[in-house]
């Protein structure tokens, strides 16, 4: 019994070896469509799941930003960022435009764009654009994103863009999308004001200037903000002193010392006290903003956060002890 079946296993066996041999091409073809759908499989399925996972777990760092050249339509951007990611494989982003949108805002609208070259796709990436001139397209969600930058201490902003990942000579298309976490401006809070000089007669300046002090005012943000001609109306508590004007004002990261050319209501510095008080120490003023100006225009969307969001405060005469005293509205009376 074991030979005659042993006997059909070998009659079997020559026949699938005659068959193989006569219909080899079929079992080829049936190879080399499951390699092709194997590498089919690899090109555009696995690749660009691999691709997208790599972007959307990707981490991006803002290490500055700066907006100059201000106007109520253009703006002249630059700005250093660094993306962190883990790239498993060589490959390219094809140049790519980021779309800026504020997270909380639920259309998510653009409000200006920032073009970016072509970047080798490497686990830590540099991203750095200088002198871009931008459109701003949305002017009420710009200036939102401007009150945003000036008066918190930390905000969130939303970049997004949809780049071509090069892989040899394959393309990819990626979808990213990243809120990054910003420092402010925190309100301008810590302003001193040191160094009063008052102008009488003859020494009073052209325009009208009577009184010049230097200030500090602190940046604790990563923004450089180009702002222009501030001006401000000044106070101690409800008393009006006048008006103030810092020429040419560029906010830098840090601490910016400026020049300040106030306007002194001409009754006020006739007072005898006036010079006393301006001697004193921490004394506290009253900072509210009237405008902002920029090569003869009036830029809105800084004048109106700044109004929105005053008083600002600042301390003149700041000395590190607790302080004495502070002028008050009844240290002096309105002429």
């Amino acid at each position: 019994m074991y030979l005659k079946g042993n006997g059909k296993y070998n009659g079997r066996s020559e026949s699938f070896k005659r068959h193989c041999a006569r219909r080899w091409w079929i079992y080829l073809l049936i190879f080399a469509a499951v390699n092709v759908s194997l590498i089919l499989g690899i090109i555009y399925g696995i690749i660009p799941t691999i691709a997208q996972g790599a972007v959307t777990r990707a981490a991006v760092r803002a290490d500055g930003i700066a907006i100059t050249n201000p106007s109520n339509d253009h703006i002249t951007i630059s700005m250093n960022s660094t993306v962190f990611a883990r790239v498993p494989v060589a490959a390219r982003f094809a140049n790519q435009t980021f779309e800026m949108y504020l997270p909380e805002d639920k259309n998510k609208t653009t409000f200006m764009t920032l073009g970016v070259g072509e970047l080798q796709a490497q686990n830590k990436m540099a991203i750095n654009v200088t002198g871009a001139d931008t459109k701003i397209l949305n002017a009420t969600v710009y200036q939102e994103f401007s009150k945003q930058v000036l008066s918190r201490s930390n905000f969130t902003l939303g970049i997004r863009s949809q780049p071509t990942l090069q892989v040899g000579a394959l393309h990819y298309p990626v979808n990213f999308e990243k809120t990054i976490r910003l420092q402010g401006f925190n309100g301008l809070k810590g302003i001193t004001i040191t160094n009063p000089v008052v102008l009488n007669g003859s020494s009073v300046m052209a325009d009208g200037t009577n009184l010049l002090t230097d200030a500090v005012i602190p940046n604790p943000s990563s923004f450089t903000m180009q702002i222009g001609d501030l001006t401000t109306d000044i106070s101690i508590e409800s008393l009006q002193l006048g008006f103030s004007v810092i020429k040419n004002l560029t906010l830098y990261p840090g601490n910016n010392p400026v020049k300040i050319y106030n306007h002194i209501n001409p009754g006020l510095m006739a007072l005898p006290t006036f010079s006393t008080i301006l001697d004193q120490p921490n004394i506290n003023i009253t900072l509210k903003m009237n405008s902002t100006v920029f090569n003869g225009e009036h830029v809105t969307w800084l004048e109106t956060p700044l109004r929105e969001t005053s008083p600002f405060y600042a301390i003149m005469n700041p000395t590190s002890a607790p302080a004495v005293g502070s002028a008050s509205a009844g240290a002096l009376s309105a002429p």
